[in-house]
């Protein structure tokens, strides 16, 4: 799963009047590890935030560990030594959600349980290519001596670089944010789609759904053995950056207890899909059970059975950026 909701119930995690502060260990191979990636940056300003940074993606995920959010932090990419150097992040990575960025708190702080009698003198600064595509934001202080990490608010959006603790909510409203956006993406019943019933924005295959300069992309062939049609829905997604993508999705029923589904992911306008573009299905464990990606291709195409009560997503990434849909039969 996901999100573990049992956690939120847990008599030790009730809702607290006050500000939650979650202290988090940092050991001393974490602290290697941060003082190796620094390492390769002659600028002492740039080497101590990527040191702070990489100390601050083990506590957050050491929060949520414990909260039951599953996580991928080596798909962050300040684990990539190009995208660290070419961009000032530090998203932790929630596989079929998004990303939450880890965002430092200056200065050190000597005596936590006095951070909000201060919090107006506490400083966050987030660079502006962290201000989009978050879940939200999780702000993270450090002891004088980084052994420890201060995990002390939240912000589901952020309009600016620079803000004082101050202005953030409580840690606490991290799961409020988490639980919207699971339930954000309506689960889709292919089973409905037999009885001609179809969630909003599923549209029918017709040379009016694809723009003009598209159209000599073929449609979807179902070579299958069947004298039955399959049906077959197409879905525009698009990403924060504007790029807009056609989603083709057909069913066919192989037996009663089974379909099989064909997919396929060609740009709404221009020639080529973005190459950044990968496409991705997971099972209900989030575990990811094929993909493939566009490389400048015109189409991509996947194709699975599926068994009655099995769910299944299909998530498109982008870099940092993802679209999920949730299907059942």
């Amino acid at each position: 799963m996901i999100f573990n909701r049992v956690n939120l119930e847990q008599e030790s995690i009730k809702p607290m009047t006050t500000n939650l502060i979650f202290t988090v260990p940092l050991t001393q191979q974490q602290r290697q590890v941060a003082t190796s990636c620094s390492q390769r940056y002659s600028d002492s300003a740039k080497a101590n935030r990527i040191y702070r940074q990489i100390l601050a993606l083990y506590a957050v995920r050491f929060y949520t560990d414990c909260m039951g959010i599953t996580t991928d932090i080596t798909a962050s990419g300040l684990c990539n030594p190009i995208e660290q150097l070419l961009a000032d992040v530090a998203e932790l990575p929630i596989p079929g959600l998004g990303c939450l960025e880890c965002a430092l708190v200056e200065p050190a702080i000597a005596d936590p349980q006095t951070v909000y009698n201060r919090a107006d003198t506490l400083t966050i600064q987030s660079s502006p290519e962290a201000l989009s595509n978050r879940l939200g934001y999780v702000a993270v202080g450090f002891s004088s001596t980084d052994d420890e990490a201060y995990l002390l608010g939240f912000r589901d959006t952020l309009s600016s670089a620079e803000t004082t603790l101050a202005n953030w909510d409580s840690l606490e409203r991290l799961f409020g944010v988490l639980e919207n956006a699971l339930t954000a993406t309506p689960l889709i019943c292919l089973r409905d789609w037999f009885q001609d019933k179809f969630d909003e924005g599923w549209e029918d295959i017709s040379e009016e759904f694809i723009a003009e300069d598209t159209q000599s992309v073929p449609a979807i062939a179902f070579r299958t053995p069947s004298t039955e049609p399959a049906i077959q829905r197409a879905k525009r997604l698009q990403f924060s950056d504007g790029q807009t993508i056609a989603l083709e999705v057909g069913v066919y029923p192989l037996s009663d207890q089974e379909i099989d589904v064909r997919v396929r992911l060609i740009p709404a306008t221009g020639a080529a899909l973005p190459s950044d573009l990968s496409m991705m299905i997971l099972d209900e464990m989030d575990d990811i059970v094929m993909q493939t990606q566009a490389r400048g291709t015109s189409v991509l195409r996947l194709e699975f059975s599926v068994e009655p009560d099995e769910i299944f997503k299909l998530k498109l990434q982008r870099n940092t950026v993802s679209l999920v849909e949730t299907f059942s039969f």
